[in-house]
């Protein structure tokens, strides 16, 4: 008879949603490894959660991790000899409050459910250094750095459509929580540069619509909780300049330079903030420019590439030599491999699904949720869920 240690590492990620921190930070890292041969690998749901996934695994992942239910599933996890792993993209501690998870981990519930996972987690990993470093210093605990690699390439059909393509669009893909930032840096740069360029030049927002959207006659085109579909329709957009502004926080300073990837991969030249995670990665007039946080350095900066258009193309195509070349998995394999070493290396004792102990179905989300927000915000946080799911 074998033994589990003849046998594949089983992983299994847990999330509320795929959302593009599974997706791309642990999906695409352990579906690649697991095609590798170096593991078995699920993507589980914490809230529709199915006993037989924990049952399965020998370690598991909790992304994002900070809910009752999340708790529950690590303390049963650690009582059935499975090693657990919290992964994290953003200071969750100190989510803006003009953020749209603000709603969520402002709440005590969710604080004290973070970083109890936190330090109950065999380990913690995390994208980004500073992060890291501000966990050690809060709470002591030694963070692992993993790499989000590039989103997946594209198939030919999925790709924007070349050729005559005018006028030159200038976009923004991201979430509705740059909204604010975008009124504050952009306002000022996009109507000049729309006076100056009139229909030689069109705006493009994806996901974030500023209010000025509407005076320069921009594309507005609305956020997609889909990755992947939110990938294609992304690249279809045919955007020829990429605008990343990220303000300069420590909040900001914690999270991915996913701007770049994104941008990077679909061939587009990115102008990025100076002081936020792109800059760290981007080299500035050899696969992006950097420029500060101020009105007329952006103006100038999206002015320039509009008229050079060589300069402009080059740009775009050093970045994504760079992107593919630095980022994709074949490039990160080594760096996943050893940041993930204790999880490929545990095997935990059988488990039978009746053995788990942990309440499920939809009802129990919802009594958490009621507990988290009070009546009110849960009937909200129900009606988006339904309205969701009839989309």
């Amino acid at each position: 008879m074998s033994s589990a240690s003849d046998r594949l590492p089983r992983i299994a990620a847990f999330s509320e949603l795929r959302i593009p921190s599974a997706v791309l930070g642990v999906d695409q890292i352990f579906e690649f490894l697991a095609e590798a041969g170096a593991c078995e690998f699920r993507a589980c749901s914490s809230l529709e959660f199915c006993p037989e996934d924990l049952a399965w695994a020998d370690s598991i992942i909790l992304i994002r991790g900070a809910s009752q239910q999340e708790s529950r599933i690590q303390k049963e996890a650690l009582r059935l000899e499975k090693r657990v792993a919290l992964y994290l993209d953003d200071d969750l501690e100190n989510v803006p409050h003009t953020a749209s998870s603000a709603l969520f981990f402002h709440t005590a519930t969710a604080q004290q459910g973070l970083i109890s996972i936190l330090q109950g987690a065999d380990l913690t990993l995390v994208t980004n250094e500073f992060l890291g470093r501000s966990l050690q210093t809060r709470h002591g605990v030694a963070a692992t750095v993993l790499r989000q690699p590039r989103p997946a390439p594209l198939t030919p059909s999925q790709k924007a459509a070349s050729g005559l393509k005018k006028p030159i669009r200038i976009g923004f893909l991201g979430s509705l929580d740059h909204h604010a930032f975008l009124e504050e840096l952009l306002e000022e740069p996009a109507r000049k540069i729309q006076e100056k360029f009139g229909a030689k030049v069109r705006f493009v927002f994806c996901g974030s619509a500023p209010d000025f959207a509407a005076a320069i006659g921009a594309e507005v085109i609305p956020y997609e909780m889909d990755f992947h579909a939110w990938r294609k329709r992304a690249a279809g957009l045919g955007i020829d300049i990429g605008l990343a502004p990220l303000p300069s926080s420590d909040f900001h300073r914690s999270k991915y330079w996913n701007k770049y990837l994104e941008y990077g991969s679909l061939g587009i030249p990115g102008i990025y903030s100076e002081d936020s995670p792109n800059a760290m990665v981007v080299r500035s007039e050899q696969t992006g420019l950097i420029v500060p946080n101020q009105p007329d350095a952006w103006g100038n900066a999206i002015e320039r590439l509009i008229t050079d258009g060589h300069f402009r193309v080059e740009l775009g195509r050093a970045a994504a030599q760079d992107v593919e070349a630095r980022f994709s998995e074949q490039a990160l394999e080594p760096q996943w491999r050893a940041a993930t070493r204790a999880l490929l290396a545990h095997r935990a004792p059988p488990t039978p699904a009746s053995a788990i102990q942990i309440a499920q179905g939809p009802w129990q989300h919802w009594r958490d949720r009621y507990a988290l927000y009070g009546a009110r915000n849960a009937i909200k946080m129900v009606r988006r869920r339904l309205q969701r799911r009839r989309g």
